[in-house]
């Protein structure tokens, strides 16, 4: 009998699980228990062969092998390893070394000839069995860095079963496998950020407004006028992400597969779905439970290109996350909260042809068909985007000296590094008060209150709708250096109200 600790992967959250092997008299066989998936009962196949190919002998009798908590169902090969050595353990072939060596834990998919394979959502696991005491964790070799970023922990990082097994009777650590690597993700490179919005002002003041406060927002204009670039833009500008935020959006791009983790991520995600998405793929959902778009764009940014071309039920279902930051998806008996805490930034023309209000290229649009357009998006939804920018034709020069300063001045894009980080300094001083100043309500000057209660009653302000209005004021001010909230700040925030520009 043998007991070894692994883990398995729920979602996006790794989850502790012990194999317990016992090997009895009678026919050989193999048994596999505890709600194993499709992958972990193949785990038969690579395990015995690995075993042969490391040298090792085959027990002959019956082995059970058992996943524990059994009601948990099980799925991915990152029990193999455990398994693998539970084996050896329980028919005595291995001699176990120090006590500390026999509690560790031991993660990674075995080939059929022995070598141990990386698995998805490594760290999500680490961090599991991290958080259950276990302190000394094998995992696969190529992935040693990525186990080291969840601290306190004694990582070793083995190439093949044969290696692993040596290490667990008292061999010395593989070389490279216990000293610390700092490994992150390599830095972005600088590239221009507004480029292609010389000339509006104004729509950088929006763009400005969300990154320092973190809103929501549409922006509305003709096609080709810079919506799609700027919104990629509001990405690279927003605040560096903490240790604990770079960490949690690693584990959970670890965890989901969609990108390599080589290291810890320092910038914030961006995700863009395609218009055709489902509502399982932006929340979540299938059979087993995956994380949908507005998980993987936690503590960063979710751009729906097109967004009236989204099903409107699909839409819909933003509601709970962009009010809750969390999502709760249910499927096939099964339940799980995954973070959503995303900036949303939407992007559509102002009606079918794309043409109203251009000024250039008449719209050919019925009164009708306008309304049809823009009754896609939901009056809920609309409600919970706090800026309503339209982007018109873009008003600089795309070639020559003009392309590379407009004459004239531009309080927003004051300073010689604009066009990288603009008004970085304004920025970091509203994130600092964002996060540290008191309740908008108490920094809200009387003039400012009676307007805002004047225009509840002129525009018809939701309660929803007044508090993101003082919130984008609160964020006017903060950018200005201003410990109160003045009338000039409301009104600024009034102004890219939806029921101010008609949507």
């Amino acid at each position: 009998m043998a007991r070894v600790a692994t883990g398995v992967l729920d979602g996006i959250d790794g989850v502790v699980v012990t194999a317990e092997i016992d090997i009895t008299r009678g026919m050989p066989g193999f048994h596999l228990v505890g709600l194993p998936g499709a992958e972990v009962r193949e785990s038969r196949e690579r395990v015995l062969s690995a075993l042969r190919h490391s040298g090792r002998t085959v027990p002959l009798g019956r082995i059970t092998v058992n996943l524990a908590p059994a009601g948990l169902r099980k799925s991915g090969a990152a029990s193999d390893l455990a398994i693998a050595l539970g084996i050896l353990a329980a028919g005595k072939q291995v001699r176990l070394g120090p006590s500390r060596r026999t509690g560790a834990a031991f993660i990674g998919e075995l080939s059929l000839f022995g070598e141990v394979r990386p698995v998805r959502g490594l760290l999500a696991l680490v961090l599991a069995l991290r958080d259950q005491g276990v302190m000394t964790i094998v995992v696969p070799r190529a992935q040693a860095a990525e186990a080291r970023l969840a601290a306190g922990t004694e990582v070793v990082g083995v190439r093949d079963l044969a290696q692993a097994a040596a290490w667990w009777e008292g061999g010395p650590a593989p070389a490279g496998g216990r000293h610390p690597v700092a490994a992150t993700e390599p830095a972005e490179p600088s590239q221009p950020l507004w480029p292609d919005l010389q000339g509006q002002p104004d729509v950088r003041r929006a763009a400005m407004l969300a990154v320092a406060g973190r809103h929501h927002c549409l922006l509305v204009g003709p096609p080709g006028t810079g919506k799609t670039r700027l919104a990629r833009s509001l990405a690279r500008l927003g605040r560096p992400l903490t240790p604990a935020e770079a960490l949690e959006v690693t584990r959970i791009h670890g965890a989901a597969g969609g990108r390599p983790t080589t290291g810890l991520v320092r910038s914030r995600p961006f995700r863009a779905p395609h218009h055709t998405v489902t509502r399982a793929g932006l929340v979540g959902g299938g059979a087993p439970l995956r994380p949908g778009e507005v998980t993987l764009a936690h503590r960063g940014l979710l751009f729906l290109d097109e967004v009236t071309e989204f099903a409107p039920q699909v839409l819909d279902s933003l509601r709970e996350p962009l009010g809750d930051g969390t999502v709760a998806v249910a499927r096939g008996g099964g339940a799980r909260l995954y973070p959503a805490d995303f900036q949303l930034v939407a992007a559509m023309n102002p009606c079918r042809c794309g043409h109203l209000g251009s000024g250039t290229v008449p719209c050919t649009c019925t009164p009708a068909e306008i309304q049809r357009f823009r009754a896609r998006l939901s009056g809920p939804l609309l409600d919970r985007i706090d800026l309503f920018v339209e982007v018109g034709a873009w008003d600089g020069a795309f070639v020559g000296a003009a392309a590379v300063a407009v004459p004239g001045p531009d309080p927003v894009a004051a300073g010689p590094d604009w066009r990288v980080r603009p008004c970085r300094a304004d920025l970091e001083r509203a994130w600092r008060a964002r996060a540290e100043g008191p309740d908008p309500r108490a920094r809200l000057e009387q003039a400012g209150a009676d307007l805002l209660e004047t225009s509840r009653r002129t525009l018809g302000l939701s309660l929803r709708g007044m508090e993101r209005c003082l919130a984008v004021a609160a964020t006017a001010a903060d950018l200005d250096g201003a410990a109160a909230i003045g009338e000039h700040h409301v009104r600024e925030a009034l102004a890219y109200r939806r029921e101010a520009v008609g949507l």
